[in-house]
């Protein structure tokens, strides 16, 4: 049986592992947009 504390700390996990993955490919998107925007 999971207490609420426990289903907190799991969300908690999840939701980070989440922005590490994302942070990468926002920084690259951003990245070649300003390119673009400056090239362009």
């Amino acid at each position: 049986m999971f207490t609420f504390s426990d289903v907190v700390l799991l969300a908690r996990k999840i939701a980070v592992g989440i922005l590490l993955t994302l942070i990468p490919f926002v920084l690259i998107a951003g990245g070649i947009w300003l390119a673009w925007k400056l090239f362009i």
